[in-house]
């Protein structure tokens, strides 16, 4: 079905570009040259080769090379999925899938939490909390090995947990997205190359139910590396489609372009600041949307009161020295964080 999608991709018109070249964003994504090795066209889509965009949908090097883990141990950590060629053509919003991978609560067990990163919630949602957690979780499950060394859902305690937020605006996006993510109803399989995951299972069919064979392939990054990434692109209002994976990339790695902008030191800054301005925006949108449903005068004073602080509170953050040449520095290298997209 993917292949399927991504010949598709290659005869839609306007997608065409020649300033940005296929070496630039496969560096900013952290993606492998495709196995034929000719990645460069110039008159492609992104300036890449048919083989090397197939890369950006799956790391066909990886699916072709990894094995099966001896230690479930070696799965634990951060996962970023690698299929972002939809949205970085313009085809979908975009949306990126992310797996964290822990142990379970009994031997033999791998926990499993599912998330799809996203900037910009859909209406009357949210993806964070005010302590800066961030809430677009798409499935969490506890999973075992079969004797045959696939991954199932393990048989005791809680079956698949689904995430309650909508994740992308338009119901029929969100069903979709969803449908895309249901790695876990049906048996799977992990294998290692290096700091590639591949997971190849089965997607059933939401008409026929009947199960189809898919592949998709992550990278492994530094935990907290996604939602500083996806929380910098919120609170400076960039382009997800454009930053998100590769500022997750440069974080990850402790280097590149907003690395240097914000000094080797400069990232722990940014994290608390735009923590900070998370948690104040989310408190003054709680009592703005409190204020417009209260009718009791006295109770009505209290918030306009509460939120008149939380305003005072957000210009004395924004306001700090260290705070305003933080954000100065962002701000003026923001276009060359990342490569340009058609």
């Amino acid at each position: 079905m993917m292949r399927l999608i991504f010949a598709g991709l290659l005869l839609l018109p306007g997608l065409v570009r020649a300033d940005v070249t296929c070496a630039e964003m496969q560096a900013a994504m952290r993606v492998p040259p495709p196995p034929s090795g000719v990645s460069d066209d110039p008159g492609g889509p992104l300036g890449c080769s048919r083989d090397a965009l197939q890369m950006f949908v799956l790391n066909e090097t990886a699916l072709a090379e990894a094995v099966s883990v001896t230690d479930l141990s070696e799965l634990h950590g951060v996962w970023l999925g690698d299929l972002v060629l939809q949205y970085l053509l313009g085809v979908t919003v975009p949306g990126q899938e992310m797996l964290v991978f822990g142990p379970g609560k009994e031997p033999g067990t791998l926990a499993v939490t599912q998330y799809w990163m996203k900037a910009v919630a859909p209406p009357a949602n949210s993806f964070w909390t005010e302590d800066g957690t961030y809430l677009g979780v798409a499935a969490e499950a506890m999973l075992e090995r079969d004797k045959d060394g696939a991954f199932n859902v393990a048989q005791y305690g809680d079956a698949i947990r689904y995430g309650s937020v909508q994740l992308e605006h338009e119901r029929s996006y969100d069903l979709a997205i969803k449908a895309q993510l249901n790695h876990f109803e049906l048996g799977f399989d992990l294998r290692l190359a290096g700091d590639v995951l591949v997971l190849e299972g089965a997607l059933r069919d939401p008409g026929t139910r009947d199960p189809m064979e898919y592949a998709r392939t992550y990278t492994r990054i530094a935990p907290g590396a996604a939602e500083l990434a996806l929380a910098t692109i919120a609170t400076f209002e960039l382009s997800q489609s454009r930053n998100f994976d590769c500022l997750t990339h440069q974080i990850s790695d402790g280097a590149g372009p907003l690395i240097d902008a914000v000094g080797a030191d400069g990232i722990a800054g940014l994290r608390d600041l735009i923590l900070r301005l998370i948690a104040n925006g989310m408190r003054r949108e709680r009592l703005a949307e409190a204020l417009g449903d209260i009718d009791d005068d006295a109770e009505r004073d209290r918030l306009r009161q509460e939120l008149g602080d939380a305003i005072e509170s957000y210009l004395a953050i924004t306001s700090a020295p260290e705070a305003r040449a933080l954000t100065t520095r962002v701000a003026h290298n923001a276009n060359l964080f990342c490569p340009e997209l058609p």
